[in-house]
């Protein structure tokens, strides 16, 4: 209980420090920069090779 009250408290000051907006179903995601297995990468430029699928695997490969 005490590790899902924890994600959801760093969760909202995630969204609430990026000013973060809902998105509408055909909205273009914004910009960002995230670690990959092939280091950092950028979104918008790996869109300009075809499309992009972005998938969240919260706590995946933890003990939680």
């Amino acid at each position: 209980m005490k590790r899902t009250i924890r994600a959801g408290v760093v969760i909202a000051a995630t969204l609430l420090a990026s000013k973060a907006v809902a998105l509408q179903v055909g909205d273009a995601a914004p910009d960002f920069i995230a670690s990959s297995t092939e280091g950092e990468i950028e979104l918008s430029q790996v869109v300009e090779t075809g499309s992009v699928v972005l998938a969240l695997y919260y706590a995946d490969f933890t003990s939680g």
